[in-house]
Formats: C-alpha cells, sequence, structure tokens
C-alpha cells in the first residue's frame, strides 16, 4: 500500500530538490575555479538559464 500524497510530502520533496539543485550548483562553482577556460555552451545546464521574459520582471 502506498501513502497518500499531502501537502507536507510534496513541500519536503521540494526542498530536498532545491537542497539537491543547489548542491549541484556549488559542486560546478568549486569545480570552475579550478578551470583555465569558460564552460562550453553544452555543458551549460538550460536548467538554471532564466527565459528572456523572467530577466524583464526583474529589472521593474
Amino acid at each position: 500500500m502506498t501513502m497518500p500524497d499531502t501537502k507536507s510530502g510534496r513541500e519536503k520533496k521540494g526542498l530536498n530538490k532545491e537542497a539537491q539543485l543547489e548542491s549541484e550548483l556549488a559542486q560546478r562553482e568549486l569545480g570552475a575555479e579550478d578551470q583555465q577556460e569558460p564552460p562550453r555552451f553544452e555543458d551549460v545546464d538550460d536548467e538554471l538559464l532564466a527565459e528572456p521574459s523572467e530577466l524583464d520582471e526583474l529589472d521593474n
């Protein structure tokens, strides 16, 4: 029997995912300090890129 979907469970899962992504970003930043050349476009993760419309909202 599976557990029912609850709001607290979804929130906990979201917090875990956020912590996981922050950890991955921190590891990338530490690795980037050791690199001499900038990352290639293929190495950039689109999950961390902002949409142009989101940038407009930040400017206002």
